[in-house]
């Protein structure tokens, strides 16, 4: 079972100060994040580091010396002299707790660099809302380094920060799935993670695998890559995740060297870096030319990571008593800087005619198809894309075998020729790999569900301005409901007409997108395609057709119209290069239907209101009363907690006294009523402490408010 995640920021520091402790790895901070179902706030656990007393004395690479030795500053577009900057991009970053001082540090960045503020810099809560976690010291330097390191490789991107409540799966993926739905948002950066984590006990309702399918681009929305840190724990503590999902580029870490200019002169592996084979994730098909394995590889690429030479970042939230300018590394870094690179390469697609990339369906593929292995006639080409991090004392696959899933295979803690599982494909020649992914003509992706489309009202090729009329006419016959909740089934009925004086022949497909106004556009979601591969109907005759389809459970909140798209392709043009030379026609529903995306609201209250009796080193209960406020029904298991506290707010010094495991199936508005008993402390009287009921969920859909999770009952002594 999942034990812990770690955050990855690391600071630079001299040996002799290090304060090792079991589960830290040299020279590294990490932060302990417990499992979603345990209900216990991340631990901070920061180890000693140095700050300049000012900005004279900034220690660590600065944007200019990073964009020169990965190559930023020979990006080019095609055909036009826009700068690759990321223009018309969104970066969302997704950290936990709040940095109240990220804007005003992000100033002091960019006055010290020579960088112009972001186009757009927004910070939200884990649900878009402007309710902003409390603050965590620790994570604000996280928060730094992520927001001032993208904005630093992209410049002109915007940057949405979403902090998530606290540390636990729940709450951080609540936040990914948030981000990945906000409009305009290409590129998601995740620089945490930790243990793999699956259900041995017949299920995988607390299995990575569960939360796998949120890092993909949800129906409708322009295509969206999502970018982790591979972990800071070394090859020899196996992989990290949410960096070994197949869906996600995880980026490992190097030791990078540069010449006075800024040039850059070679890179080594840094010991630092998770890496090896997942014991959970199949290996993806992307990953086919580079392992035999029947698990996932990690990491995908590499960056700079070593703290020893590490990235100059400010951070004016004091932390362990250290502020200001840090130098700081570990996979952390690379994570939002590799981000920066795909919103470069979706700047790019933008102004090509090409949407955005999927990262599972696209980005990753793209990728690895840029590989061949040493020895090969295209070996030459590949290490141009990247660069081949090989260390001196490497190789081979060398060092010891063990077994994994799959069969026996190779560990090394050395960086090969070619790929290798510490430094993946290798770090970035950005302009070429920036230019491998404009090139592709795969267009963007709409997200792994049916019925996905880009949003564009045709896919058309040619400018709409050249399209010949439609032959066809679209009307709605039946009504559109008031309200619905995302998931629920509809049928709506159109009615085709010919408006030709001869014959149509041919074939049509129909969309229906959702849209906050009455025309399409690329941000509307496709919510039904239905194809009709033969279509036959007589001058001014017409057709009823049925359509039949699922709302999105994608969807934001919002009321929307139903627009009917029908593209034909009559028989007379589809020996054209484009069946798309006509004009789609189109219909908009009369009034517009409210969606509710679906959502689970556990709320845990006390029932009596009154104070537990309690006498010490006795046994007493609680009674507690498990609500679901949301609009479906909440299905999956519930881990209740008992805490005693000297106060009303749950955190690491409150004493565990019980959990008990539920499973549920409660519907919208429905309660259920659990009695729950404990052990009152020996050493705490009754009247000074309240005992918290804490729940944590893991239900379908998941809860989405976390801030009625916690009750607090207060006791007197019996």
């Amino acid at each position: 079972m999942f034990s812990r995640l770690f955050a990855k920021r690391d600071k630079k520091q001299t040996p002799f100060r290090q304060r090792p402790q079991p589960w830290m790895i040299e020279r590294l901070e990490s932060r302990t994040l417990l499992s979603a179902t345990s209900g216990v706030t991340m631990q901070t656990n920061l180890q000693v580091i140095a700050a300049a007393t000012s900005a004279a004395d900034i220690a660590g690479y600065t944007p200019s010396q990073i964009r020169q030795a990965y190559g930023f500053t020979n990006v080019k577009f095609p055909n036009s002299n826009v700068a690759a900057d990321g223009a018309g991009q969104t970066i969302a970053i997704i950290d936990a707790y709040n940095d109240p001082n990220i804007a005003s540090d992000l100033s002091v960045f960019d006055k010290q660099f020579g960088l112009s503020a972001p186009p757009s810099f927004k910070v939200v809560n884990q649900s878009g809302g402007s309710s902003l976690p409390k603050t965590d010291s620790g994570w604000a330097g996280e928060i730094a380094l992520d927001v001032e390191w993208a904005h630093a490789i992209a410049p002109a991107a915007n940057i949405l920060l979403v902090e998530a409540s606290s540390a636990d799966v729940s709450s951080l993926m609540t936040a990914v799935d948030y981000a990945r739905h906000a409009v305009g948002v290409s590129v998601i950066s995740m620089s945490w993670g930790g243990s793999e984590f699956f259900s041995w006990g017949g299920g995988e309702s607390q299995s990575q695998l569960t939360y796998d399918p949120i890092f993909t681009t949800p129906s409708g929305h322009s295509g969206v890559t999502f970018v982790a840190a591979a972990g800071d724990s070394g090859v020899s503590n196996g992989v990290e995740w949410p960096a070994s999902s197949p869906n996600v580029i995880s980026v490992g870490g190097t030791t990078l060297t540069l010449d006075s200019s800024g040039n850059y002169v070679s890179e080594s592996s840094w010991n630092g870096t998770s890496g090896e084979y997942s014991v959970i994730e199949n290996t993806p098909a992307y990953q086919s030319s580079v392992t035999t394995s029947s698990t996932r590889a990690v990491p995908d690429v590499s960056y700079a990571g070593d703290p020893n030479t590490g990235f100059a970042v400010y951070d004016s939230l004091p932390d362990q008593g250290y502020v200001g300018w840090q130098e700081v590394g570990g996979t952390s870094a690379g994570a939002p800087q590799w981000a920066a690179l795909i919103a470069i390469a979706d700047q790019g697609r933008t102004l090509a005619g090409s949407g955005t990339l999927d990262g599972a369906s696209q980005t990753l593929p793209l990728l690895y198809s840029l590989y061949s292995a040493p020895g090969t006639t295209g070996y030459s080409t590949y290490s141009s894309d990247f660069h081949d991090v090989i260390d001196s004392t490497g190789g081979g696959f060398g060092g010891r075998w063990h077994w994994r899933w799959g069969g026996w295979g190779g560990q090394s803690s050395q960086a090969t020729s070619g790929y290798d599982a510490i430094t993946g494909l290798g770090s970035p020649n950005a302009a070429a790999i920036i230019d491998a992914l404009i090139g592709s003509s795969t267009g963007s992706s709409s997200g792994s569900g049916s019925s996905s489309s880009s949003g564009s009202s045709s896919g058309s090729t040619s400018s709409p301005a050249t399209q010949a009329a439609s032959p066809l006419a679209v009307a709605f016959t039946s009504s559109t409901p008031i309200s619905v909740v995302g998931g629920s089934s509809d049928r709506l009925k159109l009615l085709l007409t010919n408006l030709q004086a001869t014959k149509f022949t041919g074939s049509a497909t129909i969309t229906i997108y959702a849209s906050t106004d009455q025309t399409v556009s690329v941000d509307d979601a496709a919510i039904a395609t239905l194809s009709l591969k033969t279509l036959s109907l007589h001058a001014g005759g017409s057709k009823s057709i049925h359509v039949k389809f699922d709302y999105p459970t994608t969807l934001p909140d919002g009321s929307y119209y139903l627009i009917a798209s029908v593209q034909a392709n009559p028989v007379s043009l589809l020996t054209s290069a484009t069946s798309t030379q006509v004009a789609p026609a189109t219909a908009v529903s009369t009034t517009q239907v409210a969606i509710a995306a679906p959502k689970v609201d556990l709320a845990v209250s006390s029932p009596s209101g009154q104070a537990v009796k309690v006498t010490p080193g006795k046994g007493a209960s609680v009674t507690i009363t498990l609500e679901n406020l949301g609009n479906v029904v909440a299905l999956g298991n519930v881990t209740v907690s008992l805490y005693a506290s000297t106060d009303e707010t749950l955190d690491s010094s409150d004493t565990m006294l019980a959990t008990r495991a539920v499973r549920i199936r409660l519907r919208p508005g429905r309660a259920k009523t659990l009695r729950i008993h404990f052990v009152a402390p020996l050493d705490q009287m009754g009247g000074t402490y309240n005992v918290l009921a804490s729940i944590s969920s893991v239900t379908n859909p998941l809860d989405t408010n976390s801030s009625n999770d916690v009750v607090a009952i207060p006791t007197i002594a019996a």
